[in-house]
C-alpha cells in the first residue's frame, strides 16, 4: 500500500486508491455541506473547560482510516514520541522516567488546532510524499475542518506526529546535550533529570525564587515549530513529591494514584453490598456526569473492567494489588467477563523464595548513604548479587544486610566471598549469629541453552520500600553479546535501579542469568550476566577475598 500510496500522480489515481472515483471523492469531501460532514460534540477536560470533539461522518471516515493506514507505513516513529504511535502508550511514556531526581513537564496549546491546513499542505508536498499541488491539496482537505486537524478525525494524530518530527528531533538533541530525557506523547511534553536541583539546565528550564519557567531555548524551539507553551500547565516535580508524567506516578515504578484505587475498591464493595442495579444507578447519578459525552448511562460492569484493565497495564498483571481487585471482580461477574489471572507455579514460587533483599550503608563524604539491590540463592546456599551492590570502585560498602521481603525485620549480616568486579559478580554468604536459621531456598539450573526470543522472567525488587512485594515481569531475551570478553544477553523490558543482582528465569523457572543494569545506563543494554560467567566465578579461586 505504502508503495502505490507514494506513486501517486493525479486526482484520478488518488480517489481509486480509496476505491472511489473522482466525482465520488469531489463530493464527499467538497460538496458535502460541513455540518453533515462531522458530528461536534464537548466533553469536559480533567484541569476544568470544554473539549471540541468532531466525529467525521461514515463515508468520509473510511478514506480517513485507509489514508491513517498508510501513513503509520511511512511514518518512522521517532524514539520519543510516545502518542499515537505503535507499541508505546502512556506507560512507555512514563517508564521513561522512572527512577528521577527531577520532571519537569508542560503543554502546547491547542495542539492539533495549530496544525493548521497549509501546514498539512506543506506536509504531503515535502519527502517523503512529493505530491504535486492537487493531490497535497485534497489530502488535506481530506484531513482538515475548520483549517486545521479536527479532534476526533483517525488521520489528525498521525499527521501531529508527522508536522512534530522536527520538533521532537531537535528537543531530542537538546535534551542530549542537557543530559536528561525527553518524551513526548501528545501535546505533554516531559523532561526529566538525574542531577541536583542547581544543576538543572537553564535551557530548559529557569528556576527562580521557588518559580519556574520554560528555558529560552526550549521555548524557542516550541515557537520556531508552530506551537505555544500553555503556561498554566508548567509543572516542575521532584522525587520528594509525586512525580507524575501522563498520569502515571513515576516515583519508583509506574503507578496510578492512590484515589484511583480508593474508587475501585469502592466500586466493587457497592455492587457485593448493594447489588448490581443499585451500585449503577448511584455511579451514573452521582459521579459520571463530569465526563459523560451523552445522555446514555455507561455500563457499571465495563466501566470496573476498564480500569481493572487500567490497573493491569501500568502495574502488569502479576502485581498482588491487581490480582487482589481483579479476584473480586470475577467473584461478582459471569465467566465471559472474567479476567485471566496468572497461578503461580511451585518452580516459581521457589524462584520467589529464593530472593533477598540486598542493602548496604556506607559513609561518603560524611553523609549515611543506603544502597539497595536484589539477591538470590544458588548452589550451596551462596547469595548471588552484582558486585556494585556489595562495593564501590575501592572497598566493600559496610553493613551489608538482606531480608525477605515477607519478614523485613528478620535481618542477617552478609560477607563477601568472591567478587569479580569485570564481570560484576559478587558471591557473598550470611554471617550466622548464634541461633539463627535463615531460610533455604535455592533456584535450579537449567539443562538447556537459551536461545533469542525465549520467554524469560526478571525477578527482584527495583526501588523497594517496606510494604512492598517482590517483582516480576514477563519478558523476552531480545539478543545476546559478548562485551569485553564476557557472555550477556539483552531482555526486552527495562531494568530499573535495585533490580541489579536479581535472577532471570526461564518457562522452568531455573536461572540462566543475572541483571546488571539498565539501558539508562552507560552499557545502552538491559544487560544480564549469563549463568555460565557466575559459574566461572563460584568455581574459581583466584575470585576469592
Amino acid at each position: 500500500m505504502k508503495k502505490i500510496f507514494l506513486k501517486l500522480k493525479d486526482h484520478d489515481e488518488l480517489a481509486n486508491f480509496f476505491g472511489l472515483t473522482y466525482p465520488q471523492l469531489v463530493k464527499i469531501i467538497y460538496k458535502t455541506d460541513s455540518s453533515f460532514k462531522y458530528h461536534s460534540f464537548q466533553i469536559p477536560k480533567k484541569g476544568g473547560g470544554q473539549r471540541q470533539i468532531y466525529s467525521p461522518a461514515k463515508k468520509l471516515k473510511n478514506i480517513q482510516n485507509r489514508l491513517k493506514d498508510v501513513l503509520y507505513e511511512i511514518y518512522p516513529t521517532k524514539t520519543s514520541a510516545h502518542g499515537f504511535a505503535k507499541r508505546k502508550s502512556i506507560i512507555t511514556n512514563a517508564e521513561k522516567h522512572l527512577d528521577k531526581k527531577y520532571i519537569f513537564n508542560l503543554d502546547l496549546s491547542d495542539f492539533f488546532g495549530s496544525i493548521w491546513f497549509e501546514r498539512v499542505r506543506n506536509l504531503f508536498k515535502s519527502s517523503p510524499f512529493n505530491f504535486n499541488n492537487t493531490i497535497a491539496t485534497i489530502l488535506a482537505q481530506i484531513s482538515c475542518f475548520n483549517n486545521s486537524l479536527p479532534q476526533g478525525a483517525p488521520t489528525s494524530p498521525i499527521l501531529s506526529n508527522m508536522i512534530a518530527w522536527k520538533l521532537d528531533s531537535q528537543l531530542q538533541q537538546l535534551a542530549r546535550v542537557a543530559n536528561c530525557t525527553y518524551t513526548r506523547y501528545a501535546d505533554d511534553i516531559s523532561f526529566s533529570f538525574t542531577c541536583n536541583r542547581r544543576r538543572l539546565t537553564r535551557e530548559i528550564i529557569i528556576i527562580h525564587d521557588d518559580e519556574w519557567t520554560p528555558g529560552h531555548a526550549l521555548t524557542n524551539i516550541i515557537e520556531e515549530n508552530g506551537f505555544k507553551i500553555n503556561y498554566e500547565k508548567v509543572r516542575l516535580c521532584s522525587k520528594n513529591s509525586r512525580m507524575e508524567v501522563t498520569g502515571i506516578t513515576v516515583n519508583e515504578f509506574p503507578n496510578v494514584k492512590r484515589q484511583y484505587i480508593r474508587q475501585l475498591s469502592s466500586m466493587l464493595y457497592a455492587w457485593r453490598e448493594h447489588g448490581y442495579d443499585a451500585a449503577e444507578k448511584e455511579y451514573n447519578e452521582k459521579y459520571n456526569k463530569r465526563y459523560r459525552a451523552s445522555d446514555k448511562p455507561k455500563s457499571y460492569l465495563f466501566v470496573l473492567k476498564g480500569k481493572l484493565a487500567f490497573l493491569r497495564s501500568v502495574r502488569t498483571f502479576r502485581n498482588p494489588l491487581f490480582v487482589k481487585l481483579a479476584t473480586q471482580f470475577n467473584n461478582l461477574v459471569d465467566d465471559k467477563n472474567k479476567f485471566k489471572l496468572v497461578e503461580i507455579s511451585d518452580p516459581e514460587q521457589n524462584a520467589i523464595d529464593a530472593l533477598w533483599v540486598v542493602e548496604a550503608c556506607y559513609d561518603k563524604n560524611g553523609e549515611a548513604n543506603i544502597t539497595q539491590g536484589t539477591g538470590f540463592q544458588l548452589e550451596d546456599n551462596k547469595i548471588i548479587t552484582c558486585a556494585h551492590v556489595v562495593s564501590d570502585k575501592d572497598s566493600f560498602f559496610e553493613n551489608l544486610e538482606v531480608y525477605k521481603h515477607s519478614n523485613t525485620k528478620n535481618t542477617f549480616s552478609i560477607q563477601v566471598d568472591k567478587i569479580c568486579k569485570h564481570r560484576d559478580v559478587a558471591i557473598c554468604s550470611i554471617v550466622l549469629k548464634k541461633g539463627e536459621t535463615p531460610p533455604e531456598n535455592c533456584i535450579d539450573k537449567p539443562k538447556t541453552t537459551i536461545k533469542i526470543q525465549d520467554n524469560v522472567k526478571l525477578l527482584g525488587y527495583p526501588a523497594h520500600a517496606l510494604g512492598h512485594s517482590h517483582y516480576i515481569v514477563d519478558s523476552k531475551i531480545a539478543k545476546t553479546y559478548t562485551a569485553s570478553a564476557v557472555k550477556k544477553f539483552e531482555i526486552d523490558h527495562p531494568i530499573r535501579e535495585g533490580n541489579s543482582g536479581g535472577p532471570v528465569i526461564d518457562i522452568d523457572s531455573k536461572v540462566i542469568g543475572m541483571a546488571l543494569e539498565g539501558a539508562t545506563k552507560e552499557s545502552g543494554h538491559n544487560g544480564c550476566l549469563l549463568l555460565s560467567e557466575i559459574e566461572e566465578v563460584l568455581n574459581d579461586s583466584k575470585y576469592d577475598i
